[in-house]
């Protein structure tokens, strides 16, 4: 019913909604990675990702981080060092701004206590759509965008459907190091124990993705 390619229209000709925050977690019970996403002008999803559409995120992102960290002119042979370095520097950097989110998410709270009441209004179910399609695209600035398009659920599952623009996610190579970091995180939670082969990859010493899996491109 569905399908799950890297080699869809290009996300220019079409419109996304764009999203500049991802929350990623594991269902056991759909077998699913569940993405819940905050859109621009649009309201929030939650779009399942298999298994399979898993993994060819991964290794549409990973084929392009050589050319976004400016490596794809370098032999191979001097990549892993530089990856390394830049991953580490990466979630580092991630680290760093999820302390001042939480500070500045204190800091909301307690201005907004007085007036919480007020703002206590019950809001829709988000839209659930199973990812279907991908688009990758790399700009002249080596900014990666990525596009998802999907099926409604759970009514493509009765009924047939065409494929809608989901979303789209600009990453810097920071942000794409720490995708690289949180799906593979989120996949071994689910034990998919996924094919593949990163030497440059070490894990840190200490959890550098926090339980909730929150990605936020700069």
């Amino acid at each position: 019913m569905s399908t799950e390619t890297g080699a869809a229209a290009p996300a220019t000709e079409q419109t996304y909604p764009l999203s500049q925050k991802l929350n990623v977690s594991f269902s056991a019970l759909e077998d699913r990675l569940i993405v819940r996403a905050d859109r621009m002008q649009a309201e929030s999803v939650i779009m399942l990702l298999t298994r399979r559409m898993t993994m060819l995120v991964l290794q549409q992102v990973i084929a392009r981080l050589p050319e976004m960290s400016a490596l794809d002119k370098t032999p191979a042979a001097y990549w892993q060092e530089v990856l390394q370095m830049s991953h580490q520097h990466a979630m580092q950097a991630k680290v760093e701004a999820d302390k001042q989110a939480a500070a500045a998410a204190e800091t909301n709270t307690a201005t907004e206590s007085d007036v919480g009441a007020s703002k206590d209004v019950a809001k829709d179910s988000p839209i659930i759509y199973l990812a279907t399609e991908l688009t990758v695209q790399l700009d002249k600035s080596r900014r990666l965008t990525m596009a998802f398009k999907g099926l409604q659920m759970p009514e493509a599952m009765t009924q047939s459907q065409r494929h809608q623009p989901v979303l789209a996610i600009p990453l810097t190579v920071d942000n794409v190091h720490q995708l690289i970091e949180l799906l593979i995180v989120k996949c071994q939670e689910a034990q998919w124990n996924l094919p593949l082969d990163l030497p440059w990859l070490s894990p840190p010493s200490q959890a550098s993705v926090p339980a909730d899996g929150v990605l936020i491109p700069h």
